[in-house]
């Protein structure tokens, strides 16, 4: 008996549902324990945590998953264009990858250019960047699900 392994479909798919689960962990650590832990830390050591964590994020690792989840969500939505397929897709494309550029970075940025010391811009990054960086995560758990099921 000669066996053809797994189609195209299936590796894109598994691969999806790997970097997509992925990234939503890492976004649910950060609003479960990370920003929580931050958040009790007096201004100038939440925002020099904060910095180093944003700088320390981009590498090659987290890349992978970051834009790995969305472009595969939408060459799965490409191969095999399912209604739960698409929907995937689009859930990792809008909260993640747009919330993250339209949204994430511009509090990173700004945070980068404020007064350490300040507390008030730390209290509103702080409740700002979790909120949204939770709707990202929910939006990965929701494309993992989609795609599970």
């Amino acid at each position: 008996m000669i066996t053809t392994g797994p189609t195209l479909v299936t590796i894109v798919h598994t691969l999806v549902v790997l970097t997509g689960g992925l990234l939503g962990g890492v976004y649910f650590a950060f609003s479960a324990s990370v920003m929580p832990g931050l958040r009790r830390l007096p201004a100038a050591q939440g925002i020099a945590a904060m910095r180093a964590a944003n700088a320390a994020i981009l590498n090659p690792a987290f890349m992978l998953i970051f834009f790995g989840a969305p472009l595969g969500g939408i060459a799965l939505a490409i191969l095999a264009p399912t209604p739960l397929v698409i929907t995937a897709a689009v859930l990792h494309v809008v909260p993640s990858l747009l919330l993250t550029m339209l949204v994430n970075v511009p509090l990173n940025n700004a945070l980068d250019a404020a007064d350490a010391r300040d507390e008030q811009v730390w209290k509103h990054y702080v409740r700002n960047w979790t909120l949204w960086n939770t709707v990202r995560a929910v939006a990965c758990a929701g494309a993992t699900l989609a795609l599970v099921l």
